[in-house]
């Protein structure tokens, strides 16, 4: 026990110094302390509209809610425990030291798997710690077991990530396995938002009601599922029930054992698996053929091998169209004219105008700031002129190809947005990728997309504010507005500042 507390204080040690790493720990602090008051001001207006509401003694049916309120956050905390795992496995660089100490390998799993659970407990903090918050202050401590379901959520969920970690590495190998860990975690979050836009490809709320209608006669009060159930028992400790406060946290700390007596020798032979991965054969029969390409097909090609050579990069591209995706379907399928005021086709047309640059923001910084060769480019007998065009290139393909026949479709249901986007969306992606160029930077590509500025500070802030700006200006070109010219005029001052600062 003694070790294991050891080893939990120099967890919480590394996760200070990697929060206050580029701030000060009294700017960390003082932060904090504005967010959970500004959080709690806003929760208490909230509260404010719920007194009289949420009672105690809290209404039976309150449990079906609670059910869903876990069901729902236990994908979302599984996918965080898996990425959290991942770092725990290959990215601390620490296991060959703790292997070689004379404390055992279960001892380092379990401090490992807490660790991921306490990282489980923040994430998940966020939607569930204003439940508590909120029933002090409106006076239902009840709602105070929020506290201990989280907690249980969150050890379970850290077991579960960390047993589908080590199962990738078992199948998979280490290489890949992290880079399946990390996609899987990268695209659970998108695909929790694709499910809660369920409603507006399906009709509805009243289509999904209409669905669910024969089922929910099974909820009725002295049905199986009903309320009363036993079922709900361990749902009961949102609600600080004793029995079922006891049976969520016995049952978490039952997982927990399970899986730190389970798997920490697959843990201890995992610290030596990224040794082992298995590598690649070459046939030493292989030649390199340039033929008569040119250059630059030749550079285009190399360019989106590599970025084809790494999915976890693609996830994180990928992630940003799926929150699109609803506003792509309406804007391509809806009937916009019953949107009234809305002016909902303009809005979509300026989302997506946003998005390509974005998208087209995250494929340069693969191409230009992710280069691992830029000493054997400059050497190459090609000009930088040449290999600045491909690396532009590689970013506005893809997005044109796609945001082109998006737009003459869009054409056929509202002219001036279609329009609007035709014009912007391409004009966008020109812009940010060509500040990319003139702000080169180098970086390792598991940093690409952390948020930090990469190169020169101003004008990667810059570079953010272009589709910020162009994406209001595409809805108020489509709304035929003359205060186009002002959001044009921030986005122009935007790379004017970026060619200055080349």
């Amino acid at each position: 026990m003694q070790a294991l507390r050891l080893l939990l204080r120099n967890e919480v040690r590394v996760r200070w110094r990697e929060l206050t790493g580029e701030t000060r720990a009294s700017t960390l602090l003082l932060m904090g302390a504005v967010i959970f008051g500004g959080v709690h001001l806003i929760l208490w207006f909230i509260s404010r509209s719920l007194k009289g509401v949420l009672t105690a003694p809290l209404p039976p049916e309150l449990v079906l809610l609670a059910a869903l309120v876990v069901v729902v956050l236990f994908p979302f905390g599984v996918a965080t425990g898996i990425n959290h795992s991942v770092v725990a496995l290959f990215d601390r660089g620490d296991l060959d030291l703790l292997g070689s100490s004379p404390v055992g390998s279960c001892t380092v799993f379990a401090s490992r798997v807490i660790a991921v659970a306490a990282s489980v407990f923040v994430a998940l903090g966020l939607f569930m710690l204003p439940l508590a918050s909120i029933g002090v202050l409106i006076g239902v401590p009840q709602l105070l077991g929020a506290v201990p379901t989280l907690a249980a959520l969150s050890v379970v969920s850290a077991s579960v990530g960390m047993l589908i970690t080590l199962l990738l590495v078992r199948l998979l190998g280490a290489r890949r396995a992290r880079t399946t860990a990390q996609v899987l975690a990268a695209m659970s979050g998108a695909l929790l938002f694709a499910a809660s836009q369920i409603p507006n490809f399906t009709g509805g709320g009243e289509r999904i009601a209409e669905l669910v209608a024969p089922l929910a006669r099974h909820f009725q009060p002295g049905m199986l599922l009903g309320p009363n159930s036993l079922l709900w028992l361990p749902f009961r400790s949102m609600f600080l029930h004793p029995l079922g406060t006891i049976t969520v946290l016995a049952f978490a700390a039952l997982v927990l054992w399970a899986t730190v007596a389970l798997l920490h020798r697959a843990f201890a032979h995992g610290i030596g698996l990224v040794e082992s991965a298995p590598k690649r054969k070459l046939r030493d029969d292989q030649q390199v053929r340039f033929g008569g390409r040119g250059a630059l097909r030749v550079l285009l090609q190399k360019e989106w091998k590599l970025i084809l050579r790494d999915p976890f990069l693609i996830s994180q591209v990928v992630l940003q169209t799926v929150y699109f995706i609803p506003a792509i379907y309406l804007l391509l399928f809806s009937d916009t004219s019953s949107f009234g005021r809305l002016q909902f086709a303009p809005a979509l047309a300026a989302a997506i105008t946003v998005l390509a640059g974005t998208v087209s923001t995250s494929l340069v910084r693969i191409a230009v700031v992710g280069e691992e060769a830029a000493d054997l480019l400059a050497a190459a007998p090609v000009s930088g002129q040449l290999v600045n065009r491909a690396k532009m290139l590689v970013a506005l393909v893809p997005v044109c190809s796609v945001i082109v026949p998006v737009a003459l479709w869009a054409l056929t249901t509202d002219l001036a947005s279609g329009l609007a986007l035709l014009v912007f969306a391409p004009v966008t992606s020109l812009a940010v990728v060509q500040m990319r160029v003139w702000n080169p930077a180098s970086a390792s590509r598991k940093d690409l997309f952390k948020r930090k500025a990469l190169g020169d500070p101003v004008s990667t802030a810059a570079e953010f504010f272009v589709p910020l700006a162009m994406g209001p200006a595409a809805f108020l070109a489509a709304t035929g507005s003359a205060w186009v010219l002002l959001p044009l005029a921030v986005a122009a001052a935007s790379v004017a500042v970026a060619h200055a600062r080349r």
